[in-house]
């Protein structure tokens, strides 16, 4: 008997609690990203002077990106921003004789604003570097 009960008690508990994971329009809900991973393949040389340059824009608010995962045959792998426009570069030169692929992933703020929840985007970059 008590077994019954405490099954009850479970079954009760989880039904009640059902609207926490429904998706539907009752105003509960886990948001997902509004906007998808942006992709971006970039194509450089092996040679030690090859540079690729990429612009991922202006955020407002003075935000800025950030590395997720920054790669691993890189010699140079970083953002900068211009001081006049506010825009972001990433930067990537491959390590010297290194051939084959990278992979880096930027963390991209979506909302200039001004909005107290910080939305985010995911810049991935599949980097082919060749002869």
């Amino acid at each position: 008997m008590k077994k019954i009960v405490l099954l009850l008690i479970v079954s009760l508990s989880l039904i009640s609690c059902e609207h926490l994971w429904n998706n539907d329009d009752d105003g509960f809900y886990y948001p997902f990203p509004e906007e998808p991973i942006t992709l971006f393949e970039i194509n450089i040389g092996s040679s030690g002077d090859s540079v690729a340059e990429t612009s991922l824009g202006v955020f407002g608010d003075n935000r800025s990106a950030v590395f997720q995962i920054r790669g691993q045959h890189y010699t140079i792998s970083e953002l900068n921003q211009n001081p006049d426009t506010g825009e972001i570069i990433f930067i990537y030169q491959p390590r010297r004789g290194f051939v084959g692929e990278d992979y880096v992933e930027i963390i991209a703020p979506t909302d200039g604003g001004g909005n107290q929840i910080f939305e985010s985007k995911t810049l991935e970059f599949y980097i082919k570097v060749t002869d």
